[in-house]
């Protein structure tokens, strides 16, 4: 029997936690991107690269939400 791990919880500032929320949004939408893609090229789709440029966007915002987050943590030390 495996045993998972309780998430723990922690305490941020109103702004903290709205850009690791924002953060935690990109990550979603790009692991969407992602799985659709896999889908895709499962199912035979000869223009699955249709998304490489959508995965690229989405990284490049994942990347940015990423580093607001860090530059408030390491601004504010919240």
């Amino acid at each position: 029997m495996t045993q998972q791990a309780s998430p723990v919880k922690l305490h941020y500032c109103p702004e903290s936690e709205r850009l690791l929320e924002a953060f935690g949004e990109t990550v979603q939408e790009l692991t969407i991107l992602n799985e659709q893609q896999f889908i895709a090229i499962l199912n035979g789709e000869d223009d699955f690269t249709r998304f490489d440029l959508l995965i690229h966007m989405a990284t490049e915002k994942k990347q940015q939400a990423k580093y607001e987050y860090l530059h408030h943590v390491e601004k504010h030390g919240c």
